[in-house]
């Protein structure tokens, strides 16, 4: 029994929203077709959108209608104006969800807004088990044959409901169990706010509490997928969150691959390479290098560009306390994609902004984009790699890129790799110390003996916390972002013809889409030595 998350529910993991749930690809499909349906792109200012606490009692009320009609309707229109109805809650929740995720971000100690947040992130889990529930009670109902007639499902849309739900009620008082200390981990990260998160000081009064609460966690996972008969917690989450189309071991092979091949090369970075990081961008430059590249590239991008600039759709200007973290999310009830960004003041917030401008550009092409999240994260870093063609680079940001390319190969595989192997450790094994000692070995077998870091510096990345096995993603989708680089580099226009082409894509699977697209698999024996031999060309 397969079971993987709604695509357009990541509206963007790294905005921390851990959303869950179980769905197929047709699923996807009737989600966003619902959307046009009810919605449309409505071209709504970012500033009259008005967020209401989701009435969940309302939600109960348009589920069970639904649930009931599906066991007694005997016509299917009929039926349909249940299930529109529930989905139209549905897609209002998530769209309130991310109107309180963004007000909160832009202010982590507003106390109102932490409140509105926790609200919606607690209420998740019982608002997927109702869609989860609905889409059972359909596959069951008497009308299916009907339903699955329709344009609108399509035959075998329910194929994936056979059975019982995943979801009783074990199952989403663990789900609810990892959204309680996801919330403590939102509440000790706002009161660190101010903080330097590397000090002494931040261990000894937040970084202490982290730790614990990671083990909690861990723990609270393992439970999960020990609940649903998986054999690891990599193993359910690559499936359940992300349908990803390669297993742990695979990445594993990956990983080791650039341990070997690309870590020599990091140890070999030159310092200067990162001056970018101290040359200041404030929020109009930031802003006016993508406008520039999107121009220039045309198209979709520009097209893309104009919705963001004309309705407010973005907030990248300087909070003192917003949430640390950048991210684009897809406003359902709108059709609308926004940006969020806390920028450090430098150059490289100019390639922060074009990474969120390229996600945004595949959920403004699909109209809520429905590829897999490793799929998303190849537009958001390829849209990095044209703007170094496009955005007027200036003061070394090609090279610095190029660097940081390496060190996304680096840096995030070894996270990748700490957090796969931190899964591995259960019962009495499952400790601080232990977390500790296997960051230690990891950092140095990827090379960063001369970067400052503690053992304890794994708290002070937030996906581990928030969006577990997602960071590998960066990893693969780089190689093919960065094929995207070369091929504009080659000539002119194909790069951005290259990843165009493919914005709308539905592919869930990342191995699928690099087949379907031409790209190499990152997967390929050989392809880290190749990556090195094209980085050591651009570095020297």
């Amino acid at each position: 029994m397969k079971h993987t998350v709604k695509a357009l529910l990541i509206l963007c993991l790294a905005a921390a929203l851990l959303l869950t749930g179980c769905s197929s690809d047709s699923l996807e499909r009737v989600m966003q077709q619902l959307g046009q349906l009810l919605y449309g792109a409505q071209s709504v200012h970012y500033s009259d959108m008005e967020y209401a606490r989701p009435d969940l009692d309302e939600f109960r009320r348009k589920l069970d209608a639904a649930v009931t009609g599906a066991g007694e309707d005997t016509d299917a229109d009929t039926l349909m104006e249940k299930v529109y109805g529930f989905y139209e809650a549905y897609y209002d929740f998530y769209t309130d969800y991310a109107l309180a995720n963004l007000h909160y971000c832009n202010n982590v100690t507003d106390l109102y807004w932490s409140k509105e947040y926790d609200f919606c992130l607690n209420a998740g889990p019982e608002v997927d088990a109702g869609m989860d529930q609905l889409l059972y009670a359909l596959a069951d109902s008497a009308l299916r044959e009907d339903l699955e007639a329709t344009d609108f499902f399509g035959s075998g849309f329910f194929d994936d409901y056979q059975g019982d739900s995943i979801w009783d009620e074990t199952f989403t008082d663990l789900m609810n169990e990892e959204y309680r200390l996801i919330g403590r981990y939102y509440d000790i990260s706002a009161q660190a706010q101010d903080m330097d998160i590397y000090s002494k000081e931040y261990y000894n009064v937040y970084g202490t509490q982290l730790e614990a609460l990671f083990v909690e966690l861990v723990a609270a996972r393992q439970r999960i997928a020990d609940y649903l008969g998986y054999r690891s917690y990599p193993e359910f989450a690559y499936e359940f969150y992300y349908g990803r189309d390669y297993t742990p071991a695979q990445a594993a092979r990956l990983m080791d691959g650039i341990r070997q091949e690309l870590v020599p090369l990091f140890r070999e970075l030159p310092y200067d390479v990162w001056d970018p990081l101290y040359t200041a961008s404030s929020e109009e430059e930031t802003f006016a290098y993508v406008e520039t590249c999107a121009k220039a590239l045309g198209g979709t991008a520009a097209e893309a560009f104009d919705l963001l600039k004309t309705y407010g759709l973005y907030d990248i200007g300087f909070g003192e306390n917003k949430y640390n973290g950048s991210f684009e999310i897809f406003l359902l009830s709108y059709g609308e994609p926004f940006v969020f960004l806390n920028p450090d003041g430098s150059r490289q917030d100019c390639l922060t902004f074009a990474h969120e401008f390229g996600h945004f550009c595949s959920d403004y092409a699909a109209g809520c984009s429905n590829a897999g999240v490793d799929v998303a994260e190849v537009f958001s870093q390829g849209m990095e790699y044209l703007s170094l063609f496009y955005g007027e680079d200036t003061g070394g940001l090609t090279r610095m890129k190029m660097a940081d390319c390496l060190c996304t190969f680096v840096g995030q595989a070894a996270y990748a790799s700490f957090e796969q192997s931190v899964y591995g450790l259960k019962g009495s094994e499952l400790t601080v110390e232990n977390m500790e000692a296997l960051f230690r070995r990891t950092a140095l077998d990827y090379g960063m003996e001369d970067y400052e870091w503690e053992d304890w510096s794994y708290v002070t990345v937030p996906h581990f916390f928030t969006n577990p096995l997602y960071i590998i993603s960066y990893v693969i989708s780089n190689d093919a972002a960065l094929q995207i680089y070369q091929a504009e580099a080659a000539e002119s226009g194909a790069g951005w013809k290259l990843m165009e082409d493919n914005l709308a894509t539905a592919e869930t699977g990342f191995a699928a889409f690099t087949e379907a697209a031409g790209l190499d698999s990152p997967f390929l024996p050989g392809r880290a030595a190749a990556i090195r031999a094209t980085l050591e060309e651009i570095l020297e």
